[in-house]
């Protein structure tokens, strides 16, 4: 497989980590949209919005998780050292949690106003993965997705250990997205 793409593992894996992202995004933006039609009514009989929330990002947590099990297998990237594999499989589902946390975040906006939420989706995405590299943006980086700052890390160090912190600094970012939509989501809802 390798021959045919004729890429070297740090390019591969930043294919990798783009094609979590967006597929996450996508994958997470449809099943929204869909969940807002078609579970009303389930919406009103469970009467309670957290748990409701909570469900919804709690499945697309595990499809997110699953998807990055399945597309690192299948990537042939696997190793003889489990560790290296895990932290790559972890790696790769934060990234997706980030595009979980911003379809959570432009929710709102891609129901009621099409446009809008599609130019926020298309900005936040740009901005996820050409963040670290824009110098204008160096000063608001804690405040962007960490995305390419992942795919950075991994070409410019030599073990993938390293990854770790920047890991874990996506899932909190995703957390904090989806909290800060349920939150308000949840005023919107209630006006």
């Amino acid at each position: 497989m390798n021959s045919l793409l004729d890429l070297n593992t740090s390019n591969k894996f930043g294919f990798l980590i783009v094609g979590i992202f967006l597929m996450s995004l996508l994958t997470s933006m449809n099943f929204l949209k869909n969940d807002a039609q078609y579970n009303e009514y389930f919406m009103q009989k469970i009467s309670n919005y957290w748990l409701y929330f909570i469900m919804q990002a709690l499945t697309l947590f595990l499809v997110t998780l699953f998807s990055a099990i399945v597309v690192f297998l299948f990537s042939f990237m696997l190793s003889s050292d489990i560790i290296v594999d895990l932290v790559a499989i972890m790696s790769l589902a934060t990234t997706g949690f980030v595009g979980v946390g911003i379809a959570f975040l432009c929710k709102p906006q891609w129901n009621k106003h099409p446009y809008a939420g599609q130019m926020g989706i298309i900005l936040l995405v740009y901005v996820a993965l050409a963040g670290s590299s824009i110098d204008l943006l160096h000063y608001v980086s804690w405040f962007l997705p960490p995305v390419s700052q992942m795919i950075t890390i991994f070409q410019e160090q030599t073990s993938i250990r390293a990854l770790i912190p920047t890991a874990i600094q996506q899932f909190v970012y995703a957390c904090v997205l989806i909290v800060l939509s349920g939150t308000f989501y949840e005023k919107k809802l209630s006006n």
